[in-house]
């Protein structure tokens, strides 16, 4: 069984000392965070949760809403009809690209860039509700249930993000004029606006990711938020676009077998499923939008307890061994 306070542990040691990469600043708020905070969080599939480092820090969620939102339209009108509306294509340019999202026959793209997830924020709008202010309650609420915990917003960072999101808007004012946006443009991206917003800790991103690898349960308060469909939908959109332009490199070092989504916060949450979900928190970014400690803490993570689907001798979650072997000598005794 792999000792989840002990990997983290020696995890947080070997990457605490790599100082490369900087802070956002194109939103002020978020240069403002302290850099040199750092936590490492898992919550299992039984709701049994480690940290060290950090855990308790909280940082703007950004990106990592984008997850929850999905979720939360997937709910709202079944995949199908996501599929239809957002798509799932892939990009190898920026999440915010303008060109992107003008050559691109569908405008959307996926979830995970930017006018995908804006567009994504429209369906959970009601038909002809022109308010923003359920919609924005909605976000929040849907967050807090995976995080078995009451989140709550930043009111500086979404102060500093509605000054700055000139690019935002001209995205939406594009998916709006090629009838790709379903509800009206500067309400939908104050809501988006404010969904990135919402400020969480490692051990925040740990449990919401923790409902993910439980299949749609949460572990914590054994709510079923998704069904085993949707959950599934949800990390199929994830694996390829969640860490930007870095997702391809992340899928060959972690085998396919760890899910992630970054935020220009400093957050990153991994879905392991099956085993546990992992949030980690650290302001410094790379050229992609990714936290530096929280990719390199993550791979050697993920390396350590995700399963390659053909290595079948790698032991990835003691409790399934212990049945399997069971199981097998009940049937020699048969």
């Amino acid at each position: 069984m792999c000792d989840f306070q002990k990997l983290i542990n020696e995890v947080y040691k070997e990457v605490k000392g790599n100082n490369k990469g900087k802070k956002a600043h194109y939103i002020p708020e978020l240069a403002k965070a302290n850099e040199k905070k750092f936590g490492i969080s898992i919550c299992d599939v039984n709701g049994k949760m480690y940290h060290v480092g950090d855990y308790k820090y909280k940082v703007a969620i950004e990106s990592i809403s984008k997850l929850f939102t999905l979720a939360a339209a997937v709910k709202k009108h079944g995949t199908k009809k996501v599929f239809d509306k957002i798509g799932m294509e892939g990009s190898s340019l920026p999440f915010n690209s303008l060109i992107a999202a003008k050559l691109t026959p569908d405008h959307t793209i996926n979830p995970f860039v930017n006018q995908g997830a804006i567009s994504t924020t429209s369906l959970l709008f009601n038909k002809n509700e022109k308010s923003n202010k359920r919609v924005k309650k909605e976000l929040i609420n849907n967050m807090s249930d995976f995080a078995s915990t009451n989140l709550s917003l930043g009111k500086n960072i979404f102060e500093s993000e509605s000054e700055t999101n000139n690019i935002n808007m001209s995205l939406a004012y594009l998916l709006y004029n090629n009838n790709r946006l379903y509800a009206p443009v500067k309400e939908t991206v104050d809501a988006y606006t404010y969904q990135c917003s919402v400020k969480v800790t490692s051990d925040d991103l740990a449990r919401m990711a923790s409902v993910f690898a439980n299949k749609g349960v949460n572990p914590v308060s054994n709510e079923r938020l998704l069904t085993k469909k949707q959950t599934i939908y949800i990390l199929n959109n994830v694996l390829p676009e969640g860490l930007y332009e870095y997702s391809d490199s992340w899928i060959s070092k972690t085998d396919g077998g760890a899910y992630a989504k970054s935020g220009v916060g400093g957050g990153l949450l991994i879905v392991i499923p099956g085993v546990c979900g992992i949030g980690i928190v650290s302001p410094r970014l790379d050229e992609n939008g990714n936290s530096v400690k929280g990719i390199d803490a993550g791979e050697r993570i993920s390396k350590k307890i995700s399963g390659n689907p053909f290595n079948t001798s790698k032991c990835i979650h003691n409790k399934t061994c212990k049945n399997k072997k069971k199981n097998n000598k009940t049937r020699k005794n048969k």
